[in-house]
């Protein structure tokens, strides 16, 4: 009896699922053009920032003044986030003589950079299961 018991047991626990995992969601907001599409990069610690992207979104506003993606595709643990609304659709960033973006962009923590570009250490955020859900304000 308590063999069978056991083995019941057993067998209960290796058909059992994981807990679920929730999505990383990016909600994007202050867009002023609806329509253009927003590319979201997603940089883990050693990948090259701004360069090398670990995962890459597109995320279409379809008129919505405040788009989320759902990257459910990603494990728990610290990342860094940038975005930036593709207004022409060439695929890129587009800037100035200076270096300066012409097109809204953001960055994971509400980073606003000064004088240069960000670095990692500057947006970078631990997304969990408690702290999956990323608010970034377009500039």
């Amino acid at each position: 009896m308590n063999t069978l018991l056991i083995l019941s047991h057993l067998l209960t626990l290796g058909f059992t699922n994981p807990p679920k995992q929730e999505p990383l969601a990016i909600t994007v907001t202050s867009l002023k053009n609806t329509r253009a599409p927003l590319m979201i990069a997603v940089f883990r610690k050693g990948d090259a920032f701004l360069k090398t992207p670990y995962k890459s979104y597109t995320l279409e506003p379809n008129g919505g003044s405040s788009p989320t993606l759902f990257a459910d595709d990603l494990a728990y643990g610290e990342y860094a986030v940038a975005i930036f609304q593709d207004e022409n659709q060439d695929g890129k960033l587009n800037t100035n003589f200076l270096g300066i973006p012409k097109e809204p962009y953001c960055f994971s923590r509400n980073y606003r950079p000064r004088v240069k570009s960000p670095k990692y250490e500057d947006c970078k955020f631990i997304y969990s299961a408690k702290d999956n859900h990323l608010y970034l304000q377009l500039l």
